[in-house]
Protein backbone atom coordinates (compact mmCIF):
# COMPACT_ATOMS: atom_id res chain seq x y z
CA UNK A 1 0.00 0.00 0.00
CA UNK A 2 1.46 3.67 -0.92
CA UNK A 3 1.91 5.86 1.94
CA UNK A 4 0.62 9.14 1.54
CA UNK A 5 2.80 12.36 2.71
CA UNK A 6 0.79 12.48 5.90
CA UNK A 7 2.05 8.53 6.91
CA UNK A 8 5.44 9.32 5.66
CA UNK A 9 6.20 12.22 7.69
CA UNK A 10 4.53 10.51 10.85
CA UNK A 11 6.42 7.14 9.99
CA UNK A 12 9.50 9.77 10.20
CA UNK A 13 8.45 11.44 13.21
CA UNK A 14 8.45 7.55 15.11
CA UNK A 15 11.76 6.40 13.58
CA UNK A 16 13.41 10.06 14.95
CA UNK A 17 11.47 9.36 18.22
CA UNK A 18 12.89 5.82 18.38
CA UNK A 19 16.59 7.20 17.59
CA UNK A 20 16.42 10.02 20.63
CA UNK A 21 15.21 7.39 23.31
CA UNK A 22 17.72 5.21 21.88
CA UNK A 23 20.39 7.83 22.20
CA UNK A 24 19.66 8.55 25.85
CA UNK A 25 19.71 4.70 26.82
CA UNK A 26 23.46 5.43 27.76
CA UNK A 27 22.44 8.59 29.90
CA UNK A 28 19.68 7.05 32.24
CA UNK A 29 22.60 4.16 32.24
CA UNK A 30 25.52 5.99 33.15
CA UNK A 31 22.73 8.48 35.81
CA UNK A 32 22.09 4.71 37.41
CA UNK A 33 25.35 4.26 37.80
CA UNK A 34 26.66 7.14 39.26
CA UNK A 35 23.52 6.71 42.29
CA UNK A 36 25.41 3.18 42.85
CA UNK A 37 25.56 4.34 46.38
CA UNK A 38 21.98 3.77 46.82
CA UNK A 39 21.52 0.18 45.73
CA UNK A 40 21.14 -2.38 48.13
CA UNK A 41 22.92 -5.77 47.81
CA UNK A 42 20.83 -9.28 48.22
CA UNK A 43 22.35 -9.77 51.53
CA UNK A 44 24.26 -6.48 52.81
CA UNK A 45 25.81 -7.13 56.19
CA UNK A 46 26.53 -3.26 56.52
CA UNK A 47 24.37 0.10 56.40
CA UNK A 48 26.68 3.22 56.31
CA UNK A 49 25.18 6.71 55.98
CA UNK A 50 28.12 9.67 55.20
CA UNK A 51 26.98 12.68 57.80
CA UNK A 52 29.91 14.50 56.24
CA UNK A 53 32.44 13.85 53.78
CA UNK A 54 35.20 16.34 52.90
CA UNK A 55 38.48 17.44 54.49
CA UNK A 56 37.96 21.06 56.06
CA UNK A 57 36.70 24.13 55.46
CA UNK A 58 32.88 23.53 54.90
CA UNK A 59 31.65 23.06 59.06
CA UNK A 60 28.48 21.64 57.37
CA UNK A 61 30.00 18.61 55.62
CA UNK A 62 32.90 17.29 57.44
CA UNK A 63 34.08 14.13 57.93
CA UNK A 64 31.65 11.56 59.62
CA UNK A 65 29.78 8.29 59.12
CA UNK A 66 26.91 6.30 60.87
CA UNK A 67 27.37 2.90 60.72
CA UNK A 68 25.05 0.22 61.94
CA UNK A 69 24.57 -3.48 61.12
CA UNK A 70 22.19 -4.83 58.64
CA UNK A 71 19.46 -7.60 60.47
CA UNK A 72 18.23 -11.30 58.39
CA UNK A 73 15.39 -8.66 57.31
CA UNK A 74 17.52 -6.65 55.25
CA UNK A 75 16.64 -3.98 57.98
CA UNK A 76 19.23 -1.75 59.39
CA UNK A 77 19.96 -1.77 63.16
CA UNK A 78 18.76 0.79 65.67
CA UNK A 79 22.17 0.87 67.00
CA UNK A 80 24.93 2.77 65.31
CA UNK A 81 28.24 4.12 65.88
CA UNK A 82 29.71 6.59 64.41
CA UNK A 83 33.12 6.91 62.66
CA UNK A 84 34.83 10.03 63.14
CA UNK A 85 32.60 13.07 64.02
CA UNK A 86 33.37 16.12 62.02
CA UNK A 87 29.87 16.85 60.83
CA UNK A 88 26.92 15.31 63.23
CA UNK A 89 23.51 17.27 63.35
CA UNK A 90 23.65 19.09 60.00
CA UNK A 91 24.07 15.46 58.39
CA UNK A 92 21.39 13.80 59.87
CA UNK A 93 19.19 16.54 59.13
CA UNK A 94 20.54 15.64 55.20
CA UNK A 95 19.83 11.89 55.61
CA UNK A 96 16.32 12.21 56.87
CA UNK A 97 15.63 14.73 53.16
CA UNK A 98 17.52 11.75 51.09
CA UNK A 99 15.35 8.97 53.03
CA UNK A 100 18.46 7.57 54.21
CA UNK A 101 16.65 7.96 57.86
CA UNK A 102 12.75 7.71 58.61
CA UNK A 103 11.04 11.02 57.84
CA UNK A 104 9.83 11.31 61.13
CA UNK A 105 13.32 10.96 62.80
CA UNK A 106 13.56 13.23 65.57
CA UNK A 107 17.36 14.61 65.61
CA UNK A 108 17.92 15.11 68.80
CA UNK A 109 16.17 11.46 69.71
CA UNK A 110 18.51 10.03 67.61
CA UNK A 111 21.62 11.67 68.83
CA UNK A 112 21.11 10.48 72.77
CA UNK A 113 19.16 7.22 72.29
CA UNK A 114 20.41 5.29 68.20
CA UNK A 115 23.85 6.37 68.51
CA UNK A 116 26.12 4.43 71.25
CA UNK A 117 29.15 5.41 70.43
CA UNK A 118 32.11 7.45 68.70
CA UNK A 119 35.65 6.33 67.67
CA UNK A 120 37.62 8.98 66.62
CA UNK A 121 40.69 8.25 64.11
CA UNK A 122 42.54 11.44 65.50
CA UNK A 123 42.60 14.84 67.55
CA UNK A 124 41.95 17.24 64.85
CA UNK A 125 38.90 19.32 65.25
CA UNK A 126 37.44 18.69 61.14
CA UNK A 127 37.26 15.08 63.06
CA UNK A 128 35.68 16.21 65.94
CA UNK A 129 33.81 19.26 66.10
CA UNK A 130 30.05 18.10 65.55
CA UNK A 131 30.36 15.50 68.00
CA UNK A 132 32.26 17.92 70.90
CA UNK A 133 29.34 20.38 69.80
CA UNK A 134 26.52 17.83 70.45
CA UNK A 135 27.94 16.57 73.92
CA UNK A 136 26.21 19.01 76.72
CA UNK A 137 22.64 17.04 75.84
CA UNK A 138 24.05 13.41 74.73
CA UNK A 139 23.04 10.63 76.94
CA UNK A 140 25.19 9.25 79.46
CA UNK A 141 26.98 5.70 79.60
CA UNK A 142 28.10 6.28 76.10
CA UNK A 143 32.26 5.56 75.00
CA UNK A 144 34.85 7.47 72.95
CA UNK A 145 36.94 4.92 71.46
CA UNK A 146 40.64 5.55 70.13
CA UNK A 147 44.22 5.21 70.42
CA UNK A 148 46.09 6.73 73.23
CA UNK A 149 46.77 9.70 71.92
CA UNK A 150 43.84 10.62 70.22
CA UNK A 151 41.79 10.21 73.72
CA UNK A 152 44.88 12.35 75.16
CA UNK A 153 44.17 15.20 73.08
CA UNK A 154 40.30 15.16 73.80
CA UNK A 155 40.67 14.91 77.29
CA UNK A 156 43.54 17.60 77.51
CA UNK A 157 42.98 20.15 74.80
CA UNK A 158 38.76 19.83 74.40
CA UNK A 159 37.45 18.29 77.26
CA UNK A 160 39.76 20.50 80.46
CA UNK A 161 36.93 23.09 81.61
CA UNK A 162 38.23 25.30 79.09
CA UNK A 163 38.12 24.80 75.73
CA UNK A 164 34.82 22.78 76.61
CA UNK A 165 33.67 21.44 79.36
CA UNK A 166 34.82 18.55 80.57
CA UNK A 167 32.15 15.44 79.60
CA UNK A 168 35.03 12.61 80.40
CA UNK A 169 34.95 9.64 82.93
CA UNK A 170 37.33 12.28 85.20
CA UNK A 171 34.38 15.49 84.58
CA UNK A 172 30.66 15.21 84.16
CA UNK A 173 30.95 11.29 83.26
CA UNK A 174 28.67 11.31 80.06
CA UNK A 175 31.03 9.79 78.09
CA UNK A 176 33.84 6.76 78.70
CA UNK A 177 37.20 6.53 77.35
CA UNK A 178 38.26 3.40 75.68
CA UNK A 179 41.92 3.03 75.15
CA UNK A 180 42.85 0.59 71.89
CA UNK A 181 45.88 -0.98 71.77
CA UNK A 182 47.51 -0.98 68.34
CA UNK A 183 50.16 -3.82 69.06
CA UNK A 184 46.65 -6.30 70.32
CA UNK A 185 46.01 -8.54 67.46
CA UNK A 186 42.27 -9.24 68.48
CA UNK A 187 39.20 -7.19 68.35
CA UNK A 188 37.18 -5.93 71.30
CA UNK A 189 33.49 -5.20 71.93
CA UNK A 190 31.54 -1.97 71.48
CA UNK A 191 29.25 -1.99 73.67
CA UNK A 192 25.43 -2.16 72.82
CA UNK A 193 26.24 -2.70 69.50
CA UNK A 194 26.63 -5.71 67.10
CA UNK A 195 30.12 -4.55 66.27
CA UNK A 196 33.83 -5.70 67.44
CA UNK A 197 36.86 -3.00 66.90
CA UNK A 198 40.61 -3.41 65.92
CA UNK A 199 42.72 -0.35 65.89
CA UNK A 200 45.82 0.15 63.76
CA UNK A 201 48.34 3.56 63.71
CA UNK A 202 48.75 5.74 60.80
CA UNK A 203 50.83 8.57 60.10
CA UNK A 204 49.52 11.78 59.39
CA UNK A 205 52.69 13.79 58.99
CA UNK A 206 54.55 11.86 61.02
CA UNK A 207 55.11 11.65 64.09
CA UNK A 208 51.32 12.58 64.67
CA UNK A 209 49.33 9.47 64.74
CA UNK A 210 46.12 8.99 63.10
CA UNK A 211 44.06 5.69 63.28
CA UNK A 212 42.36 2.94 61.30
CA UNK A 213 39.65 0.67 62.30
CA UNK A 214 38.78 -2.39 61.48
CA UNK A 215 34.95 -3.03 62.49
CA UNK A 216 33.46 -6.61 62.41
CA UNK A 217 29.95 -8.19 62.57
CA UNK A 218 30.50 -10.00 66.46
CA UNK A 219 27.57 -12.25 65.27
CA UNK A 220 28.99 -12.41 61.81
CA UNK A 221 32.63 -12.44 62.08
CA UNK A 222 32.63 -12.95 58.15
CA UNK A 223 31.57 -9.41 57.86
CA UNK A 224 33.95 -6.16 57.82
CA UNK A 225 35.02 -2.74 57.03
CA UNK A 226 38.40 -1.20 57.39
CA UNK A 227 37.84 2.94 57.80
CA UNK A 228 41.10 4.91 57.95
CA UNK A 229 41.60 8.11 59.18
CA UNK A 230 43.58 10.86 57.52
CA UNK A 231 46.91 9.17 56.20
CA UNK A 232 50.16 10.09 54.20
CA UNK A 233 51.65 7.76 51.92
CA UNK A 234 54.66 5.23 52.95
CA UNK A 235 56.79 6.56 50.96
CA UNK A 236 56.52 10.07 52.24
CA UNK A 237 55.64 10.13 55.57
CA UNK A 238 59.05 10.25 57.60
CA UNK A 239 60.22 10.13 61.23
CA UNK A 240 63.60 12.36 62.31
CA UNK A 241 65.27 10.48 64.63
CA UNK A 242 67.98 12.53 67.41
CA UNK A 243 71.06 11.91 64.62
CA UNK A 244 68.85 14.01 62.05
CA UNK A 245 68.43 10.97 60.24
CA UNK A 246 64.98 9.78 58.42
CA UNK A 247 63.05 6.25 58.89
CA UNK A 248 59.23 5.32 57.86
CA UNK A 249 57.20 3.15 60.01
CA UNK A 250 55.62 2.06 57.10
CA UNK A 251 52.05 1.73 58.58
CA UNK A 252 50.21 1.59 55.51
CA UNK A 253 52.35 -1.44 54.33
CA UNK A 254 51.73 -3.00 57.84
CA UNK A 255 48.19 -2.51 57.98
CA UNK A 256 47.68 -4.05 54.42
CA UNK A 257 50.00 -7.30 55.35
CA UNK A 258 46.67 -8.00 57.90
CA UNK A 259 44.17 -7.25 55.71
CA UNK A 260 45.18 -9.49 53.08
CA UNK A 261 43.84 -12.59 55.38
CA UNK A 262 40.16 -11.10 54.85
CA UNK A 263 40.09 -10.13 51.25
CA UNK A 264 41.67 -13.61 50.49
CA UNK A 265 38.34 -14.85 52.46
CA UNK A 266 36.32 -12.22 50.99
CA UNK A 267 35.22 -10.87 53.89
CA UNK A 268 36.42 -7.28 53.82
CA UNK A 269 33.50 -5.50 52.24
CA UNK A 270 34.63 -1.56 52.19
CA UNK A 271 37.59 -0.10 52.48
CA UNK A 272 37.33 4.10 53.74
CA UNK A 273 40.08 5.94 52.93
CA UNK A 274 41.29 9.12 51.93
CA UNK A 275 42.01 11.08 49.05
CA UNK A 276 42.39 15.42 49.79
CA UNK A 277 44.64 16.46 46.83
CA UNK A 278 44.25 15.63 43.29
CA UNK A 279 47.65 14.25 41.75
CA UNK A 280 48.90 17.97 40.72
CA UNK A 281 49.84 18.53 44.43
CA UNK A 282 53.41 18.38 45.21
CA UNK A 283 54.41 15.76 47.88
CA UNK A 284 56.04 18.42 49.96
CA UNK A 285 52.96 19.88 50.67
CA UNK A 286 50.36 16.96 51.10
CA UNK A 287 50.91 17.15 55.09
CA UNK A 288 49.92 13.62 55.63
CA UNK A 289 47.56 13.04 53.09
CA UNK A 290 46.53 11.04 49.72
CA UNK A 291 46.28 12.04 46.09
CA UNK A 292 45.12 9.41 43.70
CA UNK A 293 48.48 8.37 42.32
CA UNK A 294 49.25 7.63 46.21
CA UNK A 295 45.93 6.12 46.67
CA UNK A 296 46.73 3.32 43.75
CA UNK A 297 50.63 2.83 45.14
CA UNK A 298 48.92 1.87 48.57
CA UNK A 299 45.79 -0.42 47.42
CA UNK A 300 48.28 -1.89 44.68
CA UNK A 301 49.94 -3.53 47.76
CA UNK A 302 47.31 -4.84 49.26
CA UNK A 303 46.23 -5.72 45.29
CA UNK A 304 49.62 -8.13 45.38
CA UNK A 305 47.69 -10.37 47.45
CA UNK A 306 44.69 -10.59 45.94
CA UNK A 307 42.33 -9.36 43.50
CA UNK A 308 40.53 -6.56 45.20
CA UNK A 309 37.16 -6.55 42.72
CA UNK A 310 35.09 -7.40 45.49
CA UNK A 311 36.25 -4.68 48.27
CA UNK A 312 34.49 -1.11 47.89
CA UNK A 313 36.94 1.49 48.06
CA UNK A 314 35.13 4.41 49.72
CA UNK A 315 36.66 7.49 48.67
CA UNK A 316 36.96 10.23 51.74
CA UNK A 317 37.98 13.33 52.98
CA UNK A 318 37.99 15.40 49.48
CA UNK A 319 39.01 19.06 50.27
CA UNK A 320 35.93 21.10 48.79
CA UNK A 321 38.32 23.21 46.69
CA UNK A 322 36.76 24.20 43.25
CA UNK A 323 36.79 21.60 40.51
CA UNK A 324 39.12 19.39 43.28
CA UNK A 325 36.22 16.35 43.50
CA UNK A 326 35.64 16.42 39.62
CA UNK A 327 39.30 16.42 39.05
CA UNK A 328 40.03 13.27 41.83
CA UNK A 329 36.91 11.20 40.37
CA UNK A 330 38.83 11.28 36.52
CA UNK A 331 41.79 10.72 37.91
CA UNK A 332 40.79 7.57 39.39
CA UNK A 333 39.32 5.90 36.50
CA UNK A 334 42.43 5.50 34.71
CA UNK A 335 45.11 3.40 34.39
CA UNK A 336 45.43 0.75 37.45
CA UNK A 337 41.94 2.24 38.54
CA UNK A 338 39.96 -0.17 36.46
CA UNK A 339 41.18 -3.08 39.35
CA UNK A 340 39.26 -1.15 41.95
CA UNK A 341 35.73 -0.64 43.06
CA UNK A 342 35.48 2.76 43.78
CA UNK A 343 32.55 5.02 45.32
CA UNK A 344 32.49 8.35 46.19
CA UNK A 345 30.16 8.92 48.86
CA UNK A 346 27.71 12.07 49.01
CA UNK A 347 26.39 13.69 52.46
CA UNK A 348 23.21 11.86 53.44
CA UNK A 349 22.88 9.28 51.06
CA UNK A 350 22.95 5.74 52.30
CA UNK A 351 25.56 3.24 51.49
CA UNK A 352 25.17 -0.66 51.36
CA UNK A 353 27.65 -3.40 51.93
Amino acid sequence: MALTKRNKIAVANIVGISMIILALIPIIIVTVNARQTHVKQSSPSFYVIPLGTTGGLDENNLSSYLLTSVNNNNNPSSAYIVLDGGTIRHGIEIAIQQNSLPADTDKETFIREQIKAYLISHGHLDHNSGFILNTPNDKSGKFIIGLNETINIIRQSYFNNQAWADFGSTGLKTYDYQILDPLSTTSVPIANTDFNVRIFRLCHTCPYLSSAFLISRRYQPSASILYLGDTGPDDVEKIIQPDNTTYSPRYLSQLWKEMAPLVIADQLKAIFIEVSFPNERPDHLLFGHLTPNWLLKELNVLRSYHSMKNVKIIVTHIKPEKGAREKIIEQLSNGDASYFNFIFPQQGQAIWL
